[in-house]
């Protein structure tokens, strides 16, 4: 398939107050730890993690609302050649030859605001919380209208932009006689659809849907799921789907992430990590999911102590504070981030060995 994303090695540290005067060096909250992964064109990406783990600062930094410490994150919906002007001069002053700058694609952690404003377009996002991301002062019409005649789609108070509005609400299960509500009489669900239409107006290619349905109830994060899965069909879009659960997860995503302390540890489709997953994190999480199974309660693995710091994260690998099969190479030696099987990719020191026989270590770990 064709790439849309391709993120190499990307960083981003926060800083942090010293604690004292005669500290030397200023502490860094690492929330993001050299992730490298490809995002491909019409697909949906699950990315799945405990809270705190880094992912919502991933899909920010994906979208250039957090700039990233270091590392890069390549666009392919557009050609340097056809997007500004200045930044391909500041391309080809770094390439030798000029056919590979043009076809390349768009490094955003090169980009100025600026340029950025270009690309917004392109890239959105529909936040976690619909109460406090959308304006309490604008209407359920302006709110959609602002993001369309910015980007000079349609001019603003026109006949063609009025239609076009009530079509984008209808067309995300909204009616038209809504326009001129405001943000604190619609329910939960109906703000969170609000947050799904402002995101598509502008016609986007790229969404990062930050625990967009986490808020809702279970009937109505199944309406929005549906919602975004038909117009994702309609549309054509990609997402970036990030949840800390693992049964929306596994229902919306072709391919799914699984974040620990800011680092993927697993990687594949989404048939392979439920079905076959390698990683003790990931065998734990999926053991957590609630179920009707009688005997299913034996089957779960309990992990010790809490989340490491992400300050002072563990040395070796991040995980073996936790790990039921943790040995002492696992606390000196980082964990190779290997491919197992194709397009399935595990950070462990034991990725090759069979699942249960893994599960059997966690239930003798728990006795």
């Amino acid at each position: 398939m064709e790439k849309l994303l391709s993120i190499v090695d990307l960083k981003k540290y926060f800083p942090l107050p010293k604690s004292s005067l005669f500290q030397k060096q200023r502490p860094y909250l690492r929330a993001n730890e050299g992730i490298t992964l490809d995002i491909e064109k019409g697909e949906t990406f699950g990315l799945v993690g405990e809270s705190g783990c880094g992912k919502s600062t991933f899909g920010r930094t994906l979208l250039h609302l957090y700039k990233p410490t270091s590392g890069q994150v390549l666009y392919y919906g557009k050609t340097a050649a056809g997007f500004a002007p200045k930044y391909l001069q500041k391309e080809k002053q770094n390439s030798t030859q000029k056919d590979e700058t043009e076809g390349a694609g768009i490094d955003l952690t090169r980009l100025t605001s600026k340029e950025m404003r270009f690309l917004r377009r392109d890239l959105q996002i529909i936040f976690q919380d619909p109460y406090s991301s959308l304006d309490p002062r604008m209407t359920l019409g302006q709110i959609i209208e602002e993001g369309v005649a910015t980007h000079k789609i349609y001019k603003r108070g026109s006949a063609e932009m009025r239609r076009y509005v009530a079509e984008t609400v209808e067309k995300c299960g909204l009616q038209s006689y809504m326009l001129h509500r405001y943000p604190h009489q619609f329910s939960g669900g109906q703000r969170q659809r609000i947050c799904i239409a402002r995101a598509l107006a502008v016609k986007p290619k790229f969404v990062v849907c930050d625990e967009c349905v986490s808020a809702l109830d279970v009937s109505i994060q199944s309406q929005i799921l549906n919602l975004l899965s038909d117009l994702k069909e309609k549309e054509g879009l990609t997402y970036l789907f990030i949840s800390h659960d693992l049964s929306v997860v596994r229902y919306v995503s072709d391919r799914i992430g699984v974040m620990y302390l800011g680092q993927i540890v697993e990687l594949g489709s989404a048939r392979d990590v439920f079905e076959t997953p390698l990683h003790p994190y990931t065998i734990a999480l999926i053991s957590a999911i609630p179920t009707t199974e009688q005997n299913k309660d034996a089957t779960k693995i309990i992990l010790k102590e809490g989340i490491p710091n992400p300050v002072s994260p563990p040395k070796g690998c991040p995980f073996h504070t936790r790990c039921f099969m943790a040995q002492e190479c696992c606390q000196r030696i980082p964990a190779p981030y290997v491919e197992v099987k194709k397009g399935h990719f595990v950070a462990c020191h034991f990725a090759k060995m069979p699942t249960e026989e893994k599960r059997k270590n966690a239930t003798h770990s728990a006795l």
